[in-house]
């Protein structure tokens, strides 16, 4: 089955899937599980955000651009706890420390950039063929079929930089499709609606539980994105990222070991007349279930992803801590990248 064909089998499969979710946000009983104001916010985000997008989408994309620029300087401004966290992210590839003016000075265009990507993303669903050919560009876009040469998948590993959804208006023109992995267990209403949305440009969300999913799209050889930058935790792997050790989650090279999709990074950016390009980097192949080689791979896919983001840290935008914060979790997490490095069961360290 060629790669067009099995991308427009696939949605209906899993648009029956989120159907059958919303069916069940809507009739399930609330009480325990969530509470009137859990309920009153969700429903307040999602008018908010519907407000804003019939406002983006009545202006040009030229207009809304610097606009969304202006509100990122605000809101980097105001941020507080966010603002503190993204400068002790970005300290990290920059090598500078928290304080320091250019670290300030990435992290202000960094939520400049964040507020344009969430502006386009709010105009994702009216993009036109000739808009994506016109901002949008894939510098290889051959990679994709042949990383899906031997029929497995492939499974795209990236980090919040660029903006990795609105490369999908651009891969539609070649005839591909994407399908992202997301949190699908808050905001219902708003994520049908984010669903509905990535769907017009052939980009298919699937809840990040929904292991069976994630196997399907692999088994017909589709394109799976997955987010590797999600933060320091225990029990993933260890790897060296940016000069100090972390953890990559594990779920990229456990999914590449069982079923021999190669993983692929890709480097998505948003250049200065706000154009998005992207192209995929040399693919890394996980050939065990084995803890040494799911470090390997994963320090591989770490590597690749650490230098796109040190080439321009101002496009990286990660509002979760990704390294470790406190004393005995540095220590862990060095200890589990040592024993590792050593040859040793990384899976084994204790602390």
């Amino acid at each position: 089955m060629n790669q067009v064909t099995t991308q427009k089998a696939l949605p209906r499969r899993y648009l029956h899937g989120m159907k059958r979710r919303d069916q069940q946000r809507e009739t399930q009983p609330h009480g325990l599980d969530e509470s009137h104001d859990e309920r009153k916010r969700e429903l307040l985000t999602y008018l908010l955000y519907r407000a804003g997008e019939r406002v983006i989408g009545a202006m040009p994309r030229w207009l809304v651009m610097p606009a969304a620029a202006a509100v990122g300087n605000v809101a980097y401004d105001l941020g507080g706890s966010k603002r503190a966290l993204l400068h002790e992210n970005l300290a990290h590839p920059m090598g500078l420390p928290v304080d320091d003016r250019r670290v300030s000075g990435a992290a202000r265009r960094a939520f400049r950039n964040y507020a344009k990507y969430l502006a386009d993303m709010m105009r994702i669903g009216a993009v036109t063929d000739a808009e994506g050919a016109r901002f949008i560009r894939i510098e290889n876009v051959e990679v994709l079929a042949g990383g899906r040469a031997e029929g497995k998948g492939l499974l795209l590993c990236t980090a919040h930089i660029g903006g990795m959804d609105l490369i999908g208006p651009g891969l539609k023109l070649s005839g591909e499709a994407l399908h992202v992995v997301a949190d699908d267990t808050t905001y219902g209403r708003l994520y049908g609606h984010l669903a509905a949305a990535r769907l017009r440009q052939h980009i298919f969300l699937i809840g990040w539980r929904n292991l069976r999913g994630l196997f399907c799209v692999l088994r017909d050889n589709g394109n799976l994105v997955l987010f590797c930058d999600g933060g320091y935790r225990r029990g993933d792997v260890p790897v060296e990222w940016c000069g100090e050790a972390t953890t990559f989650p594990i779920g990229p090279a456990r999914l590449a070991a069982k079923t021999g999709a190669p993983m692929l990074p890709v480097a998505c950016r948003r250049t200065r007349d706000d154009r998005i390009v992207a192209r995929g980097l040399p693919v890394v192949y996980c050939h065990s279930s084995d803890p040494a080689e799911i470090q390997r791979a994963t320090q591989a896919v770490a590597d690749a992803l650490g230098e796109v983001i040190a080439d321009d840290p101002g496009q990286w935008y990660m509002f979760r801590s990704v390294w470790p914060r406190t004393d005995a979790d540095r220590a862990h997490a060095r200890a589990a990248l040592d024993a590792a490095r050593r040859g040793e069961d990384w899976t084994k360290i204790k602390g």
